[in-house]
This record gives C-alpha cells, sequence and structure tokens, in this order.
C-alpha cells in the first residue's frame, strides 16, 4: 500500500484498484459531514441525557467518575484499531470486509450479524430513550401507550428522513455536531 497521504480522488480510485475495487462511493458530502456522522452515532449527548441517572443509580458516584472514562480509553483503543483497519482496507464493506479479508468467509458472516444485530438493539435503545425524554417534553401524559406511539413516530421520522437523501442526512449530521459542541 501506499503510506503517502494523499487527497486526489483519482489517487483513491487507483488504491481501490490495486485492492480489486472499483470506486462506486459518491463524494456528496465533504470531510466534516464524513466527520459528522461519526460524531453523531457516538453521540455523547445520547449516553449523558438518557443513561447519566441509571448510572447514577446503579452504579454510584464511584462508577460515575471512575467507571465511564475507563471505558472511555478502552474505546479508543477500539477505535484505534478501527482506524488502522480501514486505512488498510479503505472500503465500505468496512467490518464485514475486513473480516473477510483476515479471517475468511466465516468471520466475514459471524461479523455482519453481529454488526446489524447491534445496530437494531442500538437504535431500538436509543429512540426509547428519546421517547421517554420526548413524551413528557411535548406535555404528553407517558402511560406506554403514548410512549410506544411516540417511539413508532420517532422510528418512522429516521425512515422518512433516509428517504429523502443523503445531503438532507449530512446537512442534519452537521447540525448534530454544532448542537453537541454548544450543548
Amino acid at each position: 500500500m501506499n503510506d503517502q497521504p494523499h487527497t486526489n480522488p483519482q489517487a483513491d480510485a487507483q488504491e481501490l484498484g490495486k485492492l480489486g475495487y472499483a470506486q462506486e462511493l459518491f463524494r456528496t458530502m465533504g470531510g466534516f459531514s464524513n466527520f459528522a456522522i461519526s460524531f453523531s452515532i457516538i453521540s455523547i449527548l445520547t449516553g449523558a441525557v438518557t443513561l447519566y441517572g441509571h448510572g447514577l443509580r446503579m452504579g454510584g458516584p464511584a462508577q460515575m467518575s471512575l467507571g465511564w472514562p475507563l471505558v472511555t480509553l478502552f474505546t479508543l483503543a477500539v477505535v484505534c484499531s478501527m482506524a488502522e483497519l480501514a486505512s488498510a482496507l479503505p472500503t465500505s464493506g468496512a467490518m464485514y470486509h475486513w473480516s473477510c479479508q483476515l479471517g475468511g468467509k466465516g468471520w466475514g458472516w459471524f461479523t455482519a450479524w453481529f454488526n446489524i444485530i447491534g445496530q437494531i438493539a442500538a437504535i431500538a435503545g436509543i429512540d426509547y430513550g428519546c421517547a421517554q425524554f420526548v413524551t413528557p417534553l411535548l406535555g404528553i401524559e407517558a402511560t406506554n401507550q403514548n410512549l410506544l406511539i411516540v417511539y413508532a413516530c420517532i422510528l418512522f421520522s429516521h425512515g422518512l428522513i433516509n428517504h429523502f437523501g443523503i445531503r438532507l442526512v449530512a446537512w442534519l449530521n452537521d447540525l448534530s455536531v454544532t448542537v453537541h459542541i454548544i450543548g
């Protein structure tokens, strides 16, 4: 692989060609929007708002002052290893492709399924936490039925937003980073 940094799209296409792939990703988002997607997925505010009380109740002050920073360090170790893999195998398949290349198709299959199960669980948990937060904020009584309706509306809004294309998603992610920085 070429270790020299470059920003030339032609060089990117040539690098992928060396790996046996044709470039198919459309470059409709800039560098900040790509960063914004990752930053929004991490969503510090989501964790702080929806899980702070739970962490304090279940683990107490020691967990809050020692546990979160410790987990942050280990998470950074995982992120750094994934960044290294992404730079060595820069394809859109990400973890699935890395696992196939490094461990074979069985590991790729396993990784893909664990990733999709994790994504579904994460979206369900985050949206449920959002529904618990938004329902009283809207002045709606927080019954199980009302919570489920708000939860369904939040899930539906994700599909609707993604239906309108990558430019809207990029703009919303840029806005999310701004809110995180200001918040």
